[in-house]
């Protein structure tokens, strides 16, 4: 079976629908909830449900706003951590020297 999730109506009248994520365990579902409410760019907050349908376990929304409290508790139980990307002023005086990435030394041939 396959659950599928009303995206929007056309002007038409027609239906688009998109296909909803199946989990086959609880745990699973909830834990991948967790991590989509580590993303800055989610707004409410998700939770894990039990399908009526399929049977299997899907992620959905509540009215909720997530708060950055709530954001910054499930990356500590996740163990993420932000990093900052951008520039980095390494030394003050000397203008223009800035830090733009990484070089893993692992990869370099002697």
């Amino acid at each position: 079976m396959i659950c599928d999730t009303l995206v929007r109506t056309e002007a038409d009248g027609k239906k688009v629908f998109k296909k909803k994520e199946p989990f086959n365990t609880l745990d699973e579902a909830i834990l991948e909830a967790k991590r989509m409410n580590c993303k800055e760019s989610t707004i409410h907050k998700l939770f894990a449900y039990k399908c009526t349908y399929c049977h299997k376990y899907h992620i959905g929304r509540n009215s909720k706003i997530l708060s950055d409290k709530d954001r910054e508790k499930y990356r500590k139980e996740l163990g993420v951590s932000l990093k900052i990307l951008g520039k980095i002023d390494l030394d003050k005086d000397k203008k223009g020297f800035k830090v733009l990435g990484w070089i893993d030394l692992d990869k370099i041939k002697y």
